[in-house]
This record gives structure tokens, sequence and C-alpha cells, in this order.
């Protein structure tokens, strides 16, 4: 449908991860590359990268204010997918491409990138899980992302995507990476959080609290030192929030979707937008960290982004 869009002369904005495989994922990437010879755009909605949070973390790093960065650790942790929730389409690898980690590490790894402005140039020691086996079978809608209140078959059927992916990765800056993506984190609802320690400083998010980044500054006097909580809705301070409510007015996760949108429009208009949008480039890199960290865990072995073309 992307690809076609753009044979037509359309921009396109697709959901992540951009395709259910590594193969699909190249031949999206190489039709926006023709089409934007035509002046066409094509960008995926990895939406995280606009909580003025995360926004403000990219320019932090952008900056040098962490200094050489050491360790990037990135969850993403739900707890909607327990013994409960039925058979729905996204634990049919037909339908869904993956579980977890296509779902859930898609977001963090973009947003690794995002944040640090660096790559991934192995993956290694990743673990796939399915804990749960067999789902009963849905009738009918319920509510929510988990089908709650749905009427349920006495039948079962088999999940076929994961539930949890977790995995390690060096980057080219010299980082050492984690990523765990699971829907079985008893008490985390939408916990997409990552921490970046760096030689001058670190920062942390957690989705939970968006409009909140943490920060510690290594260049204090030690006994000065600490973790500062920074509130993120200061318009002439943080990137978005102008747009919404007065300095402390808590902005929701639409909101995310809402500057997307207006970045969009900016580039389509001739400027540029307030961070940098992803596009099928970035959403294939991301493709092929996916597919590494796949590889990685069932062949049990270091898989270098080299190998992953």
């Amino acid at each position: 449908m992307a690809i076609e869009a753009l044979n037509a002369g359309r921009h396109v904005t697709c959901e992540k991860p951009m395709a259910g495989t590594l193969e699909d994922a190249r031949r999206m990437r190489d039709a926006a590359r023709k089409a934007s010879r035509k002046g066409l755009h094509a960008w995926v909605w990895f939406n995280y990268r606009r909580c003025p949070a995360v926004a403000f973390a990219h320019q932090l790093v952008k900056r040098g204010r962490l200094g050489r960065i050491f360790h990037v650790r990135a969850q993403y942790l739900q707890d909607w997918g327990g013994p409960e929730t039925p058979l729905l389409w996204r634990f049919v690898g037909k339908e869904a491409g993956s579980g977890a980690h296509g779902d859930l590490n898609a977001h963090i790894v973009d947003m690794a990138r995002f944040v640090t402005g660096d790559e991934l140039t192995e993956v290694t020691g990743a673990i796939e899980e399915t804990f749960i086996k067999e789902r009963v079978l849905p009738e009918g809608h319920g509510a929510a992302i988990s089908g709650k209140g749905g009427r349920r078959k006495k039948q079962t059927g088999r999940s076929t995507v994961d539930d949890c992916l977790t995995f390690m990765g060096r980057m080219k800056g010299g980082a050492v990476a984690t990523f765990e993506a699971t829907r079985l984190a008893t008490g985390n609802q939408n916990a997409n959080k990552i921490e970046i320690n760096g030689e001058k400083g670190s920062i942390r998010f957690d989705f939970e609290r968006m409009n909140v980044l943490e920060w510690w500054d290594n260049t204090l006097d030690p006994g000065l030192r600490g973790w500062n909580r920074i509130m993120c809705t200061d318009s002439d301070a943080h990137p978005y929030v102008a747009n919404y409510w007065p300095a402390a007015h808590l902005i929701g996760y639409e909101h995310c979707f809402t500057s997307m949108c207006s970045d969009i429009l900016r580039v389509l208009g001739g400027r540029r937008s307030v961070v940098p949008l992803p596009d099928f480039e970035d959403a294939y890199i991301t493709q092929r960290v996916l597919h590494a960290a796949t590889l990685s865990a069932r062949e049990r072995r270091p898989v270098k982004m080299s190998e992953v073309k």
C-alpha cells in the first residue's frame, strides 16, 4: 500500500514497524528513495520522538551535555498480555508479524538512535520467549488493547508471536546498550523507559511520567550532584509545549501525534521540523536491528549489523 501510494505521487506516513519482514521493509525503503527524487516524503509514526521530554533529551545530547556515552538502557514494559487475554490479532504471527519485539522494541530502538544520534553495530545475547502458548479464542470485541470485557469461546488457539524479547548491543560510538520488551511485566501499564549514562551526566525518561525528564549533572561539585526532575512544560526551553498550555499544565499521549502532524505540515510547507522526523531510512535501520535480534535469539549467537542488509 505504501509503495503504491508513493508510485502514485503521494506523500506517505506509515505505522511502525514499517513492515512484517526485512525484505518488505527494504522494498519500501527503496521506493521511498526513488520517490524522494520527485520531492515526495515517506515517514513512520515513531511518535515518542515528539514527547517534549524525549525531544529535549535529544537536544541535550546533541549539545554535548552528556559527553562520551557509556550505557544505553531501554525498556518497554506492558502488562496487558496475561493468561486472561484472548487470542487477539496481536498474538497471530500472520497478522501482527511479531509480538512484543516488533511492537515495543521498535519504539525503544528508534528512541535510542534518536536521542544518542548513534547506531548499533552488533546485537548479541538475545532471548525470545512465548510464555503463554495457548489462548482462548475471542468472540466479538472487547474494550482496550487487551480485549477486556469481550466474550470468550471455550476453544483455544496457539499464540505464534513472542511475549518478550531482550537483547544487548554495541554502538558505533562505543556505548553498550540493552533493550527489553514485554507484555507481561505486571504492574507496568506503559513503561516506555530509557536511561543514558555519559561521562558528563545521565538522563532518564519513563513515559508513565511523560512530562518529566530526569537529569544528573556530573560536572557539578560532588556535594551538589543528584537527580534533578525537569518538568518539560516550559515554552521557552522545551520543544513543542508552546503549542499547547501554560507551564506545568500537562500534556498527554495524543499530543505526541499532534506534534508529529505539525512537523509534517512544517516540512511540506518548506520549513524545518522541530526535531528530525523518522523517515523510511530510519525505520529500515530499526527493522534491521529487530531482524538481527531475532537472528541472535534463534541462532544463539552475536550478529553484526553488517550481516543484515
